[in-house]
């Protein structure tokens, strides 16, 4: 009786470790990403989730749909502010730095030096100011989701910042 009641006892202890092991796979997600190094040019983004950068010189126009939630933008840094109204900030400088998680916000970035981060689902524009005429030729580059990088466009060119399809 004690031989039988051993193989018993391990197979009620594999069973249940078995189900755990054979989980399902993660739902897919559903968030993108946009990466810009040195930009030169304006960056809109109209977003939920995460944006987070810097630049050299310029401006950035925050606007907060919902100003009275727990999700406040962050900036560092700017020399001159300017309240458009309870919803809009425009924040001016130099070595500006910004911070908008977990709410939706809309951030319009006008100057050079842009660096920039963004998780989350939304829209966007980028124009790059690469301008052969006046000299300058590298206006930055950019990624979403996690594609290679290349070159700010010269004209306006929306995108849609969410997870890719399937490959």
């Amino acid at each position: 009786m004690r031989n039988l009641l051993v193989p018993f006892l391990l197979l009620l202890l594999v069973v249940p470790a078995t189900a755990l092991a054979t989980t399902a796979a993660p739902p897919p997600a559903t968030d993108g990403t946009l990466s810009l190094r040195e930009g030169r040019g304006v960056i809109q983004l109209n977003a939920r989730g995460s944006i987070t950068g810097r630049f050299a010189n310029g401006k950035i126009t925050i606007t907060d749909p919902n100003p009275y939630d727990a999700y406040r933008p962050a900036v560092f840094g700017a020399s001159k502010i300017t309240y458009r109204n309870e919803k809009t900030t425009v924040y001016q400088g130099r070595s500006v730095r910004f911070r908008m998680i977990g709410g939706h916000f809309q951030a319009k970035v006008e100057g050079r030096g842009i660096f920039l981060s963004a998780i989350g689902r939304g829209r966007g524009q980028l124009d790059g100011a690469g301008d052969a005429a006046k000299g300058i030729f590298y206006d930055g580059v950019w990624s979403l989701n996690d594609e290679p990088y290349h070159s700010l466009p010269d004209t306006p060119t929306p995108f849609k910042l969410a997870a890719p399809g399937p490959r």
